[in-house]
């Protein structure tokens, strides 16, 4: 049995979007227990400047004379994470989800990861569990992820933080793979790791490797920071485009959820009542996004799957989406290792469109 806090935490700064989410997978057998959270700091902005994920699945979108083009990337150089470890297989993960469903790719920043592992690093050393570091701590590089990655030498037009911690395990194995399905699962941390950055940084430390323990006990924690250059901008879909995640094709996507934080249903015990994973639906950002029908049946006999209202920017109780996004939730655990079919409709700036897609579920989930 495993416990596990998702903590997403976004504010904009002048005119520099900084979107983090931070977030804490606390395994335990038993009656044993997850620890440590870090409060979630929740500024929306009107547009969070992280573009939106894109799919290849079978569409029907009305033209639009004034579509925009995508600035997608198709190709980035390997990684040098070396091509057995973690920190490869969790690389390899994000950018073939993102290149599948057609979001853009990143490309491995040394800079961003000099930065994440500086931060994993200063939660072990500090028994914490934060996007903020308190100045005079051992290993302090900064204030914030933006103050962070400057230190680095990372000249940032937007940069976010994703962070998973594993409880009572102190070494990495096995948490690359892991980290991303996960964060990929949940409805307000799709948002960051599906997000129109160019570069990643990713680093996966473990208490093992750096000996200290403290009041968590051992733990593995999982970063990932990505961004875009103020010279780049950030990656875009096409105006034209309805984009989804899970998209045509997706496998391996945890069946369940059990924590978020913050919830995206407020008042429900999601431990007790789990949902299912979250279906990202979205535009190019600066378009108006309207859901108006939606279905989820299992492929082999057709059985439906009882979805929530879709979460949009205006039915959001944690003001996290913007309004070229929205999110479906099942409103119980899928079955693992099955095949879905999803249709949603509704409107792109008033423009009409429908999509089909299929995915498939896998064994993992965090419970």
């Amino acid at each position: 049995m495993s416990c596990w806090t998702l903590l997403p935490c976004r504010y904009a700064l002048h005119h520099l979007l900084v979107a983090f989410s931070c977030a804490a997978l606390a395994a335990c057998g038993g009656g044993g227990g997850g620890g440590g959270a870090a409060l979630p700091l929740l500024i929306p902005a009107t547009s969070n400047g992280t573009g939106a994920p894109a799919d290849t699945a079978p569409s029907r979108v009305a033209p639009n004379d004034g579509a925009q083009s995508s600035t997608l990337v198709t190709a980035v150089a390997p990684d040098s994470y070396g091509p057995a470890s973690e920190g490869h297989q969790a690389f390899e993960l994000l950018n073939a989800e993102r290149g599948r469903c057609g979001f853009g790719l990143v490309a491995q920043n040394t800079r961003l990861d000099a930065a994440a592992q500086a931060h994993a690093d200063w939660q072990i050393l500090n028994n914490q569990l934060s996007h903020t570091e308190a100045a005079g701590t051992s290993g302090f590089t900064g204030a914030t992820p933006l103050d962070r990655v400057s230190a680095a030498g990372y000249a940032a037009g937007g940069i976010g933080e994703e962070i998973a911690t594993l409880y009572y395990r102190g070494s990495i194995a096995g948490t690359g793979v892991f980290g991303v399905r996960a964060l990929l699962a949940l409805p307000y941390h799709q948002l960051g790791m599906l997000g129109g950055y160019r570069e990643v940084g990713i680093a996966l430390r473990g208490s093992d490797e750096l000996g200290t323990t403290g009041t968590f006990g051992p733990r593995a924690v999982q970063q990932f920071n990505l961004g875009f250059a103020r010279s780049d901008g950030p990656q875009e879909p096409a105006g034209d485009q309805v984009l989804t995640y899970p998209c045509e094709g997706t496998s391996g996507v945890f069946y369940e959820i059990t924590d978020e934080t913050p919830n995206p249903v407020p008042g429900r015990d999601l431990r007790a009542l789990p949902l299912g994973p979250g279906v990202l639906v979205a535009v190019r950002s600066g378009q108006a996004l309207a859901i108006s029908s939606a279905t989820m049946t299992m492929v082999s006999g057709g059985m439906p799957v009882a979805l929530r209202p879709p979460l949009t920017k205006d039915s959001d109780p944690n003001a996290v989406l913007a309004a070229h996004q929205a999110v479906l939730i099942p409103d119980a655990s899928l079955v693992p290792n099955t095949s879905y079919a999803v249709r949603v409709a509704g409107t792109r700036d008033g423009v009409p469109f429908e999509k089909s897609f299929r995915f498939a579920t896998g064994a993992g989930a965090a419970r």
